[in-house]
């Protein structure tokens, strides 16, 4: 199959363009700079906008995310096994219900990692059982 020459094709897209050019554009006609002002106030506010969560997108992705995630892991099911081990013992105490509270109330930020956040997501939930559970214990002493 032979392809043949397109200057004439590109010689109509060329008029074409030209003519929705001339008749699409126009001018504000009163009030010039008055009128763009609200446009321009409005793009810097969406513009410091999108930059505060580019910000926030960085911070909860930097490389930092899963290290820390990974530590209040450790920290949940430390405190978690400690109770463990007390109840099959002598049974907990408040510095069991003191360090599953530390431990839950430990700010988590996303880690990246979906699988990491629905254990962890898990072992908060079990920890604030166990913490309630505690907490009801203690108060009917």
């Amino acid at each position: 199959m032979k392809v043949g020459s397109s200057s004439s094709v590109g010689g109509s897209r060329k008029s074409q363009g030209a003519k929705k050019a001339d008749s699409g554009f126009s001018l504000p006609s009163a009030g010039g700079p008055e009128a763009t002002a609200p446009a321009a106030a409005s793009s810097s506010l969406s513009g410091v906008t999108a930059v505060g969560a580019i910000l926030a997108l960085q911070d909860a992705t930097s490389s930092e995310a899963r290290p820390r995630a990974l530590r209040k892991g450790r920290r949940l099911l430390d405190a978690l096994d400690r109770l463990q081990l007390a109840i099959l013992g002598d049974g907990p105490t408040r510095a069991h219900l003191s360090l599953l509270k530390r431990a839950l109330e430990e700010k988590r930020l996303p880690s990246g990692d979906s699988g990491l956040d629905e254990v962890l997501n898990w072992a908060e939930v079990r920890a604030a059982v166990e913490a309630a559970k505690l907490e009801r214990a203690d108060s009917a002493n």
